[in-house]
């Protein structure tokens, strides 16, 4: 079977939110810091009604046969003033079906979306993968990405 790589549209917004929600299901029984608020579905889907059309973000979907398989959620943000470049691609989401991974979607998603990336003349990208997701930091670093920076978290 062949599987395509494309822009999301809204069409594409419910499969996306159902993949969001297997994502942050893993992650809180990783970790129950990372479980969301009870109404974190619901402000989900408004929010993505709203950037998609943010020319600033984009969403890519993998599909086979009409099924969506996964998803690349990016965006870009702007840079403190005192570093180079000014400009930085972030990576918020990338999700692929528990049952389709380690096939390349992943992979497919993430050049898709470097393409896009230097396509808003960009020339990095940044992404935070939880420590409870070991796979996923080393799917990045595999394809160039190594670690940049480490975020502490502590409850007062």
């Amino acid at each position: 079977m062949i599987v395509l790589v494309r822009r999301a549209g809204r069409r594409d917004l419910e499969p996306i939110q159902s993949l969001w929600q297997s994502l942050r299901e893993l992650q809180s029984k990783a970790d129950s810091r990372l479980t969301p608020s009870k109404d974190a579905a619901q402000l989900v889907r408004e929010h993505r009604e709203v950037i998609l059309a943010d020319p600033r973000t984009a969403f890519f979907v993998a599909e086979e046969q009409g099924r969506i398989l996964g998803y690349l959620h990016a965006q870009f943000e702007t840079n403190d003033p005192i570093y180079d470049p000014q400009k930085y691609g972030v990576i918020v989401d990338l999700v692929v079906n528990e049952d389709r991974r380690r096939e390349g979607i992943g992979t497919r998603l993430l050049e898709y979306c470097k393409e896009w990336f230097v396509s808003q003349g960009l020339s990095e990208y940044r992404v935070s993968v939880p420590v409870q997701q070991p796979d996923a930091k080393r799917f990045f670093e595999r394809r160039g990405a190594p670690a940049f920076l480490v975020k502490h978290r502590a409850e007062l």
